[in-house]
C-alpha cells in the first residue's frame, strides 16, 4: 500500500494565520505539530516511509520539504496549477503504479485531523484487502455526531462484506450539503455518512474511471507518466498539467461511477475546515473556553481565543472568536466563521496582498 498526501490548498477560512505564503496544513493549530506533520505520521504508521508521496503546488514544495526532510527527492510532486483533486490523484496513481505496480494507494487531505488513530488504522487496512482483490473505488464516511449542514454525504446501499466488524457497502448516491432538516433525517436513517475526502484504490481502478468520466485528460496524463523519472518531467508538466480537466474527484469521477464503496469510519474526524472546528477540536476549560496563548478571562462563556504568541483578556463576553496574528485582528461570533471567505474576496477585490 502508498500513501498519498494532497498539500496543495490555500485554506482561506483560517485568515489571518493562514496565509498564501503560508496555509494551514503547514501550522500548528493543537500543538502536536503542523497538520501536514501529523497527516505523515499518520501515514508512516500505516506503510513505509518511503511510500509516501506528497502532491503540492510549486510555491508550497519549500514549506513542504521543510516540515517533512525526510522526504525522498522523488516523493514530492509540484503542480504548476491547482486544478483540483481529480488530475492530483490522476498523476498520484501513474507515480504510483511506476513505483510499486497496481497496489492500492490511500489518498489523505494534509489538513485533517484523525483522534482515533487504532480505528483509523482499522479502517485503512480494511479498505485496501477489499480493494487489492476487486476494481472498487471506495470512500472513507465518517459516521455523524451530530446533524451537520456543512459537509456533503454519501448514502449507503448494499452491505457487501463484513470482517473483524467492519462492513463496507455499495454507495448508493452523493448528496450535497443539506439543509437543518434534512442533515437531522439523515443522522436518525443512519446509512448516511460524512463524505470525508479520504479514498483508497488501486491505480488501475481510478485510471480506468479518470479515462471514461475525463477523457479530456488523458492526453495531457500520458505526456506526464512518459516523462515520469526523466530530466523533461518539469518542462512537461508545466506544459501538460494546465491542460487537466479542472474538477473535484467527487463530482469528476465519483458522482458517476458504479463501483464505488463507502466504508464508515468512526475516527475522531475533524476537516478543521473553519475556526468553528478547532473550537470543536481544543478542549476547553470548565466555561467553555478555548484557544491558543495565555487568556486572563472574566465572566466569559464558549470563546476561542487563538493568539499564540500574545495575552488575551475578555470581559463578559460569550461565543466569539477571536484571532490575532501580527498586526491583524479576526472577530466574528462562533458559528459565523465561515463568511471569513467575505473578508477574503473584499480584500482581494482591494488588491491588499500584504494581508493575503
Amino acid at each position: 500500500m502508498y500513501g498519498v498526501i494532497l498539500a496543495g490548498g490555500k485554506g482561506k477560512r483560517f485568515w489571518p494565520y493562514s496565509r498564501a505564503a503560508k496555509p494551514k496544513q503547514f501550522l500548528d493549530v493543537t500543538g502536536g505539530g503542523s497538520m501536514l506533520a501529523l497527516t505523515y505520521r499518520r501515514l508512516a504508521g500505516l506503510m513505509p516511509s518511503d511510500r509516501i508521496l506528497v502532491l503540492t503546488t510549486e510555491d508550497l514544495v519549500p514549506l513542504v520539504r521543510k516540515g517533512l526532510p525526510r522526504l525522498g527527492r522523488d516523493a514530492v510532486f509540484a503542480e504548476p496549477v491547482g486544478r483540483n483533486t481529480a488530475p492530483s490523484i490522476a498523476v498520484a496513481a501513474t507515480i504510483v503504479r511506476r513505483m510499486g505496480g497496481d497496489v492500492p494507494f490511500l489518498v489523505c487531505p494534509a489538513d485533517h485531523m484523525i483522534a482515533k488513530e487504532e480505528a483509523f488504522r482499522r479502517a485503512v487496512l480494511a479498505a485496501s484487502g477489499f480493494a487489492g482483490k476487486r476494481d472498487v473505488l471506495v470512500t472513507f464516511g465518517i459516521v455523524p455526531s451530530y446533524p451537520a449542514t456543512g459537509y456533503g454525504y454519501v448514502e449507503a446501499g448494499v452491505e457487501l462484506e463484513t470482517k473483524s466488524g467492519i462492513t463496507l457497502f455499495k454507495a448508493k448516491r452523493f448528496h450535497e450539503k443539506p439543509g437543518g432538516a434534512k442533515a437531522a433525517a439523515y443522522v436518525r436513517a443512519r446509512r448516511y455518512y460524512w463524505n470525508s475526502g479520504i479514498f483508497l484504490w488501486r491505480p488501475s481502478v481510478f485510471l480506468t474511471a479518470w479515462s471514461r468520466y475525463l477523457p479530456e485528460g488523458e492526453a495531457p496524463l500520458a505526456e506526464i507518466e512518459h516523462a515520469l523519472g526523466t530530466r523533461g518531467l518539469r518542462r512537461v508538466v508545466a506544459r501538460e498539467y494546465p491542460k487537466m480537466p479542472a474538477v473535484s474527484v467527487d463530482y469528476g469521477i465519483l458522482e458517476k461511477a458504479a463501483n464505488v464503496v463507502v466504508i464508515p469510519a468512526d475516527i475522531g474526524w475533524n476537516d478543521v475546515g473553519s475556526w468553528d472546528s478547532l473550537f470543536d477540536l481544543l478542549r476547553a476549560d470548565r466555561r467553555g473556553n478555548t484557544g491558543a496563548g495565555r487568556l486572563e478571562l472574566v465572566d466569559s462563556r464558549d470563546n476561542l481565543f487563538f493568539n499564540p504568541e500574545g495575552v488575551t483578556a475578555a470581559v463578559g463576553v460569550d461565543n466569539l472568536i477571536v484571532v490575532v496574528e501580527g498586526k491583524t485582528v479576526l472577530v466574528c461570533r462562533r458559528g459565523d466563521s465561515q463568511r471569513v471567505r467575505e473578508i477574503i474576496d473584499r480584500l482581494e477585490k482591494k488588491h491588499r496582498t500584504d494581508l493575503l
